[in-house]
């Protein structure tokens, strides 16, 4: 499984990047449910998190950012609490130059009204030292991009 070894022992931070980003889990075209994105993420990063990793959950007025994989796996947690179901489409991997983006569509099903809810979000990932330092969560794309340095208001995103 990704993540399974100590990649970043062997690897350099754009050979991780492209492990990573290519085929698997976080591939474009991939579905996940929030189980299978903190087991295989939580794995990925007991492998290959950056001592000071962590993790930030970003909304229009809130940002949170949580130290360390028990961080990461308590963001998701609370995140997904509200739903009955819930899993990622992971539409498109940008990958610039140490970082890694993700575009992406949040979808769940609330648990009183059984009612499907579809949000287009951003993952950005930032590596460092063929680490993954941050893993930062946007639930408005636009921003994910920009954090990034993308500008969204170009056709091609760069």
């Amino acid at each position: 499984p990704l993540g399974s070894e100590r990649m970043s022992d062997e690897l350099t931070t754009g050979e991780l990047a492209e492990l990573i980003s290519r085929g698997g889990p976080f591939s474009a075209g991939s579905s996940i449910t929030a189980d299978e994105l903190i087991e295989s993420l939580g794995e990925l990063l007991r492998h290959n998190a950056h001592p000071e990793f962590k993790t930030v959950m970003a909304s229009e007025s809130v940002t949170q950012e949580y130290p360390g994989i028990e961080g990461f796996e308590e963001a998701w947690t609370d995140w997904i609490y509200p739903y009955e179901s819930f899993r990622i489409a992971l539409d498109k991997v940008l990958r610039r130059e140490a970082r890694l983006v993700f575009l992406v569509r949040q979808i769940a099903t609330t648990r009183h009204s059984g009612v499907e809810v579809e949000t287009p979000s951003a993952a950005v990932w930032w590596l460092e030292d063929a680490q993954i330092r941050q893993a930062a969560f946007y639930l408005d794309q636009h921003a994910g991009l920009r954090a990034a340095g993308i500008d969204p208001d170009r056709p091609s995103g760069e």
